[in-house]
């Protein structure tokens, strides 16, 4: 089977040759070009689903191709091969539309992960684009279209049939991914013998008469099923029920039930339609909610990548953005902090320093004092970090904080010069789990210090450089995981 068309262009013919093998190899077509001109040429006059490039080359580089190519086309991927020596220009070509980069020298493995990476990310847009062109045709989509909980959709679910149908009891369950078992996860005035056995007992009948197939399932007094059917019946009294699965690309992931138990009311064809419409409005929701997420996780995964060449670059911040996130989302967790705040809390901690990645190794990793300018380069990162991520949606809420963790409690930070409360909540908690995390890791500067010691000095600059609430909350949680004891 032909998969997508891939252009190619490197001025190292080794390079162009092995990645054309490893691309030939699964299928792909594959075209190359040994300078930015040349790519050029051939993008111009050929249809391509993805585009991997060098930025180093002669006549016109990687970086004037993909201004090219963003000029005409907005949505194809574009991957970039780089080296260290080329990182900064790497992080350029991201800026400019590049959605990836791999790095030299590369396994085929390497090469095949990220052209599946970047053609599964198209695809997965070209999906969410699709179904939002879709959902506006009918009137209760746009209470939909926006949900990203998929608690809530299915609460839409069941209260839109309550108040359009007058159904007497409604129900859905979701199958456990992975797995054949249905979870009872939203109803309306169903009798406790089925909510408390449905797990045990009912979800089974349902599965065996229901989910064999992907159709409409009416059923009436006159209707005749199973004996496990009739003490479904019984035990929710219902004499007209409508099954709907749920499916998603054919696929079922639940059912949905209303029912009726007046004799005189049965489902009315117009109801039926209705309903079988409103749960194709709702799975859709479910799979956008779900291809939302799964693209975020993509594009942190990403920035997560870079923040990590900030570690590799520099041996004695190891780790220190992962422990910066952890200290961050207990402190969240003890301020009693919504699930949504604490999960912006911790992406901004893992991206606090992501904008070192353009400040030069002899800055970042000087073994003694900084002079004045470098300070005032070091000093740019919250900025630089912040313009990195501010157009890529799902990190939209860390933007802020990336931005403001610097900024001291008594006004005298950078880069605003906020004070007190005017500071971000997020800043101010990741400013704090930043350094203690510093203080106590090695620098090329000096040891690290003790925790007892790194617990004086952020008691010391409470409200000076840190928000004392945020300290006292901080000092607790070291106290409850037996980090730090002050003999209280």
């Amino acid at each position: 089977m032909i998969k997508e068309k891939i252009l190619i262009v490197d001025d190292e013919e080794p390079i162009l040759r092995i990645s054309k093998e490893i691309l030939k190899r699964k299928n792909f077509l594959v075209k190359t070009a040994n300078n930015g001109e040349e790519g050029i040429r051939l993008f111009t006059s050929e249809d391509f689903d993805l585009i991997i490039t060098d930025i180093r080359m002669p006549n016109r580089n990687g970086l004037d191709l993909i201004r090219y190519v963003r000029n005409y086309n907005k949505v194809i991927p574009i991957i970039v091969f780089t080296g260290y020596a080329t990182l900064e220009m790497a992080i350029s070509a991201l800026r400019l539309g590049a959605q990836g980069f791999l790095l030299k020298p590369f396994t085929p493995a390497d090469l095949e992960n990220v052209v599946m990476d970047a053609l599964e990310k198209v695809r997965l847009m070209n999906e969410n684009i699709r179904m939002r062109a879709l959902l506006p045709l009918f009137e209760v989509s746009r209470k939909i279209i926006g949900e990203l909980d998929i608690e809530k959709l299915l609460r839409m679910l069941v209260n839109i049939t309550v108040k359009e149908i007058s159904a007497d009891s409604v129900w859905v369950a979701l199958l456990e991914e992975g797995t054949d078992s249905l979870f009872l996860k939203r109803y309306y005035n169903l009798k406790p013998e089925f909510i408390d056995n449905f797990s045990e007992k009912y979800q089974y009948i349902v599965s065996e008469l229901f989910l064999k197939d992907i159709k409409v399932h009416c059923i009436g007094p006159e209707s005749i099923f199973s004996s496990q059917y009739e003490e479904i019946k019984r035990v929710t009294g219902a004499l007209y029920s409508i099954y709907l699965p749920l499916t998603i690309q054919g696929s079922i992931i639940g059912i949905f039930c209303a029912s009726k138990i007046n004799i005189s009311k049965p489902f009315q064809q117009s109801e039926i339609e209705f309903l079988t419409i409103l749960t194709g409005l709702i799975s859709s929701a479910i799979q956008n909610t779900k291809l939302y997420k799964k693209l975020e996780q993509s594009y942190l995964s990403t920035i997560i990548t870079l923040s990590g060449l900030v570690e590799a670059r520099d041996f004695y911040t190891d780790k220190h953005m992962k422990d910066i996130a952890e200290y961050s989302v207990e402190i969240a967790k003890k301020l009693g902090l919504s699930n949504g705040e604490i999960e912006n809390i911790r992406k901004a901690a893992l991206l606090h320093d992501l904008g070192k990645v353009s400040i030069p190794d002899r800055i970042l990793m000087k073994n003694g004092a900084l002079s004045e300018e470098e300070i005032t380069i070091i000093k740019e990162h919250p900025e630089i970090g912040a313009r990195m991520i501010e157009s890529i949606e799902p990190l939209r809420y860390a933007k802020d904080i990336i931005r403001h963790h610097q900024e001291w409690f008594n006004g005298t930070g950078y880069p605003g010069g906020l004070k007190g409360d005017d500071i971000p909540l997020g800043a101010r908690i990741v400013a704090v789990a930043d350094a203690f995390g510093a203080m106590t890791t090695d620098r090329p500067y000096r040891k690290a210090l003790t925790v007892d010691e790194a617990v004086k000095e952020l008691m010391k600059n409470a409200g000076t450089q840190f928000d004392p609430e945020i300290v006292n909350v901080f000092i607790l949680t070291l106290k409850e995981k037996g980090i730090y004891n002050d003999g209280s």
